[in-house]
């Protein structure tokens, strides 16, 4: 009897492992937990849906279940006043999956909630306490991108609590980029240089 327990036992937490370690695309609940790999994303929306996944992973569910969350623009890491297409992309593209995984989304672009100009949508200030003074208690997500190659960015991505600033949810993807004008970032036109062979005299 003890054998036939013990057996269960391995074959259940055998099970269990790789549950967690099969990869994204089985159904993840917030009791599971996995460790991101270093692949790189050739595709915008397989990003995104693993940083879905990730955040979901991470909060805890009474979290998700009892606050809105607000998603913001995604910046560059070095100016959080400075977003680009592909920041406002992953935002948009969060709204449908994080909503696909039970979140409640508060679309605040008709309120008064959060900073908004010509640029883009944003939340990430190096002032913490200005948040506070114009958010009412709730989620917000929060991301940053950074190049860290020719044509590879970093995207961190997290979840705020807005009244006490404590980190809910983290997630983090390598993202391959081929078209200079996601990041705004294109070089700009330069002149070619024309070469002159100098004339020589006769001697």
């Amino acid at each position: 009897m003890k054998k036939l327990f013990l057996f269960i036992l391995i074959t259940i937490f055998t099970g269990c492992i790789k549950q967690n370690t099969s990869g994204i695309n089985k159904k993840i609940t917030s009791t599971n937990y996995y460790f991101l790999s270093d692949n790189t994303y050739e595709n915008v929306d397989k990003a995104v849906n693993d940083l879905a996944n990730q955040l979901l992973v991470n909060i805890k569910n009474s979290t998700r279940k009892n606050y809105k969350i607000i998603l913001t623009s995604f910046v560059n890491l070095d100016n959080f006043s400075q977003t680009s297409t592909i920041g406002r992309v992953l935002s948009e593209a969060l709204i449908d999956e994080l909503h696909i995984r039970r979140f409640h989304i508060l679309d605040y672009r008709t309120q008064e909630l959060i900073i908004v100009n010509k640029d883009g949508e944003f939340s990430l200030t190096r002032d913490a306490k200005r948040l506070s003074d114009e958010v009412p208690e709730s989620l917000v997500l929060v991301g940053t991108y950074t190049l860290i190659s020719s044509n590879k960015i970093l995207i961190n991505t997290r979840i705020l609590n807005t009244a006490t600033f404590d980190v809910v949810s983290t997630a983090k993807v390598n993202l391959a980029i081929k078209d200079c004008k996601l990041l705004n970032n294109c070089p700009k036109n330069v002149k070619p240089i024309i070469n002159f062979i100098p004339i020589q005299e006769d001697k």
